[in-house]
Parts: structure tokens; C-alpha cells; sequence
């Protein structure tokens, strides 16, 4: 089974100073056509609630402190991502390099590869929906157990009320612009504390969560553009590609 787009784009992170945005074009036959700035999903959901739980979180860690553990687990999970993606095309990989923590989450998800039997449809595969304006990377699309599902890999220590609403987003942007009909969609938290090492959590009714995550859209614009704290264009800047001292 295989991604069939209705239409061709070229989808790129545009450069930014705050919060993330996509570039969108549509590839035509001799030429492209641009699309415009998007906004990314995860940007969008800052505007969700913050759980009380993160709250008192950052305020015993210190503002800095909680900065940098969030910084260093990004890039934590960063690894554990490029390492599912070599796994995924054939590679073997060695412990050598990888912390004991991002080796028992790598490891989680073989575990949980070899028990669901996915078939991969595609990963890393960025999206937009012309309709919601917004845009995306999915880390996977699978075929699992005859349902078409869009997974997240999850290295975070808790499965966050934000998450089916961002995978919501992705796949309505997958249906509009492809042949897929997507069933589900599901969060794989690696290195989870129980007896698998990892959770699979699935949301069957995305379509739903899709509801909510136009209301939090709605928020976000509002609290972005149209309260007047910020101009009314994506702050996406324009940089020359070489830079030189007279």
C-alpha cells in the first residue's frame, strides 16, 4: 500500500525566530506555485491548556532549569527518532553512542514492532491542509491489523490530552490530499514503566478530537494575530544563503 497525493507540493520549515511555520508550494509541471507560510501543528497547540501537572513541574524545576531538561530531552528524542527511522529501512544499530535511556526506548519500540507487525505506508512524510492552514510531520503512517492508522513516536514520560488533537490534525490533512481513508490514529510512548516498556494508545474517534483541535485554531489566531500583540503576516524571515565582510 502506498501514499497517492492528489497533488504534488514541496513542503519546507520556513525560518523563523518564534514558533514553527511551514513554506508550501505546489509542483507543477514547469513551474511551482507558492502557497504561503503555514502554521505548524505543535505551534498551534500552545495554545491548549497547560495541565496543572507541567505547571507545578516548572515551578519546582526553576524557569532555566526546566528549559534546559526540556531542551535535553528534545534532542534525546531526536536520536531515538533517527534511530527508529534507520531500523525501519534495515539498519542494524549498535548501543554504542546511545545513553541507557534512549537505548531501552529504541529497544521498546522493536518490541512493539515485532508484536503489531506494522505495515509502513510512510514516515517522516510532511503535510498541510490548505483548509485548516496548518501543517505538519508525521512521524509514521501504518497499516495495522487492516486499520489505517497515523502514529506518533513518543518519548515524553506521559501521554499529554494535547496528543490526539495534533494527530487529528494530521491525518484530516492526509485525507484531503491523498487517496487514504485513515481509521485511527495512536500514540507509542517508548520506554513507558510497565511490563512492555513501551504504551500503545489508540484514538478511534479522531474525527472528533478534529473538532476540538479547530476550537484550539480558533484560540490560537486569536491570541496570535487578532489581539494585536503581533503583525499580521507569519513571522517568517528572509536570509541570504552566504554571508561576506567587505
Amino acid at each position: 500500500m502506498s501514499l497517492n497525493f492528489k497533488k504534488q507540493y514541496r513542503i519546507e520549515l520556513a525560518k523563523t525566530l518564534t514558533g514553527h511555520f511551514y513554506s508550501v508550494w505546489e509542483q507543477k509541471k514547469k513551474k511551482e506555485k507558492f502557497l504561503g507560510h503555514f502554521v505548524s501543528v505543535t505551534t498551534i497547540l500552545n495554545a491548549y491548556p497547560t495541565s496543572e501537572h507541567l505547571v507545578k513541574w516548572v515551578a519546582d524545576q526553576g524557569f532555566h532549569e526546566s528549559r534546559q531538561i526540556r531542551d535535553a530531552a528534545g534532542r534525546a528524542g531526536t536520536k531515538i527518532h533517527l534511530a527508529i527511522e534507520d531500523l525501519i529501512t534495515g539498519l542494524e544499530l549498535q548501543e554504542t553512542g546511545y545513553t541507557t535511556e534512549e537505548w531501552f526506548k529504541i529497544k521498546s519500540f522493536v518490541d512493539w514492532y515485532k508484536e503489531y507487525q506494522p505495515e509502513i505506508i510512510a514516515t517522516e512524510l510532511a503535510v498541510f491542509s490548505k483548509n485548516g492552514k496548518y501543517a505538519g510531520r508525521v512521524d509514521c503512517v501504518a497499516n495495522i491489523h487492516g486499520e489505517i492508522t497515523v502514529l506518533d513516536w513518543k518519548s515524553s514520560k506521559s501521554i499529554h490530552e494535547s496528543f490526539p488533537l495534533q494527530f487529528s490534525a494530521y491525518a484530516h490533512a492526509i485525507e484531503e490530499n491523498t487517496d487514504i481513508k485513515v481509521v485511527q490514529t495512536a500514540a507509542l510512548q517508548l520506554g513507558a514503566q510497565n511490563k512492555n516498556g513501551y504504551r500503545f494508545v489508540i484514538y478511534p474517534d479522531w474525527k472528533d478530537h478534529y473538532k476540538v483541535f479547530e476550537n484550539v485554531c480558533k484560540v490560537w489566531q486569536y491570541d496570535y494575530f487578532d489581539s494585536k500583540k503581533n503583525p499580521k503576516e507569519p513571522p517568517v524571515l528572509v536570509l541570504p544563503d552566504k554571508l561576506k565582510l567587505n
